[in-house]
């Protein structure tokens, strides 16, 4: 609604305008004012979008109130009413920018089209303020875009970018768990500027993910975090989480910014019931020394072939605590690493239980799609319990003894290995353990050493630039020719050969 302001010393000129506004049905927010002097008062603390001022006037003429408004408020419109139909007035009036000259007595049809088209002139220049705003805004935020993902040239960037980038302060990120603001962002951020401040600028991210920017400063970030959930869950009867980052240095640092920021939100999968993330107070652990993951793999596999169910259930149990809280591991990893042990468990699953679970491959790319650990744990859980119930206590054939020598041989493999080193790592003769590894595992102990020292070239081979003479010494084999002949022997290439033909 507008705002106009109505200056006359005489009351009866006055209410004569306002009946007029009256009649003619204009929604405007009114003041009066004897004379310029009361009138400039007035102005100062209520900005009026229309000036509508007699010219003689004790104190104060409306010529020089005219003149005052205009150096208060450049936008302004004035329009002038007066008895005097002097060339000098009119002269004056149009020197200062006064477009609308009423007499008096006013004429009801001249007032109310001289009204009108003001209020249109009033609408069209809010109307472009508004399209200039939004371009602004929009270039502001594809600007801010390309600043958190290192693509912004600064040097390219028109001075007001550059001047709206170095007010901001604060980066704030928001993930929902679906496409909520695919259809809700405009209300969304709307509502969330005029709930805290419109000191802010937001940016999409993707239909889960936004970040705001903010220019005022967050005095107690958790505060200000709970503040902002719980005025989304009661408004919009949603959850998110929210992270928020340091004070920022400049803007130089927004793609620094934002990659501390999604490694705060990479914390969720881990801590599923933690809705805040702020910087360096989340919870972490690190990984203690135990089986690297490469090594526990095979021993699940071990233990499934030898139908172990107290080995399975002991290295399950181990792989699940490990990774509850491991939320300094990237979650790719521990998806890819979880998916492994679905391609060892599955074909275990015996077939009166198979129909209760989908093909692997469409197991795997539901596991991939889960959005934290507890989900991930819970469907290879499922997947063992058949495999599990499938082990009698009568069937546990592989005992720890064997266990702790492949567990020894995966911790060892480059080193010298025979059974009697073996055996001396397990308290029993070499004899007796050689019998109990083949029972267990199909192979002999130098056929497994051996087996595994392979494997582990090849990976190397595969997915390092090491030397080969340098992957044979770490494979076990000091002895560079007899390396090249063992891996021809077993892969039928040489090393050389066998990593041209499997890598790009």
């Amino acid at each position: 609604m507008y705002r106009m302001l109505i200056v006359d010393d005489e009351k009866n000129e006055r209410d004569c305008i306002l009946y007029l506004l009256k009649n003619c049905g204009f929604e405007l927010e009114i003041k009066e004012a004897d004379d310029g002097v009361e009138a400039l008062q007035i102005l100062k603390i209520w900005p009026a979008h229309i000036l509508f001022t007699d010219v003689q006037m004790p104190r104060m003429d409306g010529l020089e109130l005219i003149r005052e408004a205009l150096n208060l408020y450049p936008d302004i419109r004035p329009i002038i009413f007066s008895g005097y139909a002097d060339f000098a007035y009119a002269k004056t009036a149009i020197s200062l920018g006064v477009e609308n000259y009423i007499l008096k007595p006013v004429v009801p049809e001249e007032f109310t089209k001289t009204l009108s088209s003001l209020i249109g002139q009033l609408d069209e220049d809010q109307a472009n303020m508004h399209m200039q705003e939004n371009q602004k805004l929009f270039l502001l935020q594809y600007s801010l875009q390309l600043a958190i993902f290192g693509n912004f040239d600064k040097t390219k960037a028109e001075p007001f970018i550059l001047e709206q980038f170095s007010a901001f302060r604060y980066m704030v990120m928001f993930t929902f768990k679906n496409d909520f603001l695919m259809h809700q962002s405009d209300a969304f951020f709307d509502d969330l500027r005029s709930f805290l401040t419109p000191e802010a600028v937001s940016v999409n991210i993707s239909p889960e993910q936004a970040v705001l920017f903010v220019r005022n400063p967050i005095l107690d970030a958790r505060h200000f975090c709970t503040r902002i959930l719980n005025h989304i869950k009661s408004t919009f009867l949603v959850d998110c989480c929210i992270a928020v980052t340091k004070p920022l240095p400049e803007y130089d640092s927004f793609n620094q910014a934002f990659s501390a920021l999604e490694q705060q939100m990479e914390q969720r999968f881990f801590l599923p019931d933690t809705l805040i993330f702020l910087p360096d107070t989340t919870q972490t652990q690190r990984l203690e020394n135990s089986e690297d993951d490469s090594e526990l793999l095979p021993l699940i596999k071990n233990a499934i072939a030898a139908r172990s169910r107290t080995l399975l259930e002991e290295y399950l149990s181990h792989l699940f605590d490990k990774y509850k809280l491991a939320v300094n591991q990237s979650q790719i990893y521990v998806k890819f690493l979880f998916s492994n042990v679905l391609t060892i468990l599955y074909p275990a699953i015996p077939d009166d239980a198979l129909c209760n679970f989908s093909p692997l491959e469409a197991m795997i790319a539901n596991l991939y799609l889960q959005p934290d650990i507890s989900e991930i744990i819970r469907i290879v859980k499922e997947v063992s319990k058949p495999v599990l119930d499938s082990f009698s206590a009568g069937t546990d054939t592989m005992r720890k003894e064997v266990a702790c020598a492949i567990s020894y041989i995966a911790n060892h493999y480059s080193e010298d290995l025979s059974a009697e080193v073996l055996a001396s790592a397990v308290y029993l003769t070499p004899d007796y353990l050689s019998r109990l590894f083949k029972k267990a595992t199909g192979k002999s102990i130098s056929q497994y050493i051996r087996q595994y020292r392979m494997e582990k070239a090849k990976d190397a081979l595969l997915h390092t630039r090491k030397k080969v003479i340098d992957i044979g010494i770490e494979s076990g084999y000091p002895n560079y020719s007899y390396f090249c002949q063992s891996f021809r022997e077993y892969f039928g290439s040489s090393p050389e050969k066998y990593r041209q033909e499997h890598t790009l």
